[in-house]
C-alpha cells in the first residue's frame, strides 16, 4: 500500500512558490521555521510535526528530500528501513544519534551519513535539538553525476 504524505492544513506554508517549464521553486523561510511545518499521512493516521517533504512541492521525479527538526532529547517515533531507497542525512545544526542496525552514530552540525535501504534506522536528538536534511534516492540508480552529466554551453 502506498501512503500519501500531505502538507497539513494547520502547517506553515512556503513563503513563495513558482513553476515554469524547467524549474520549480519554493522559499521555505529560515531553517528555524522548519519547526512550523506539519505533514500528515492520513492512511497511516500519522502526523509529523517539524517535517517537510519536498517531492510534491518541487515536483521531484528522481529523489525525495525532506527537512526535519527534532526538539531536544527526543527519540524518533519509529525505526524503519526502505525497500529500494538509500538515505543521506545532512545535519544543519544541533546534535543527536542515528542508530543503524543497533549501532549508535553521534551526529552534530556538519555530520553527513548514508544509510543503505536495508539498514534499520532510528533518529534521536540530543540536548541541542536537531535540524537536518534527508535525501532519498533509489540505490545504485546514479548513472551520471557532476561533469559526467553536464553539457557545457
Amino acid at each position: 500500500m502506498a501512503f500519501e504524505v500531505l502538507l497539513s492544513d494547520k502547517s506553515k506554508k512556503p513563503e513563495h512558490q513558482a513553476e515554469a517549464a524547467n524549474v520549480s521553486f519554493a522559499d521555505l523561510g529560515s531553517f528555524d521555521g522548519i519547526k512550523d511545518y506539519i505533514m500528515e499521512c492520513p492512511d497511516a493516521k500519522l502526523t509529523m510535526n517539524s517535517k517537510l517533504f519536498l517531492k510534491d512541492l518541487l515536483k521531484l521525479t528522481g529523489m525525495e528530500m525532506s527537512f526535519g527538526y527534532m526538539e531536544p532529547d527526543t527519540v524518533g517515533p519509529f525505526s524503519h528501513k526502505h525497500k529500494l531507497n538509500e538515505e543521506v542525512y545532512l545535519v544543519l545544526n544541533g546534535n543527536g544519534i542515528m542508530t543503524v542496525d543497533g549501532k549508535d552514530y553521534p551526529l552534530k552540525e556538519g555530520s553527513v551519513m548514508r544509510v543503505d535501504p536495508k539498514g534499520v534506522r532510528k533518529l534521536s536528538s540530543g540536548d541541542k535539538g536537531l535540524t537536518y536534511i534527508c535525501i532519498q534516492t533509489k540505490r545504485n540508480s546514479l548513472e551520471g553525476y557532476t561533469m559526467t552529466d553536464a553539457e557545457m554551453l
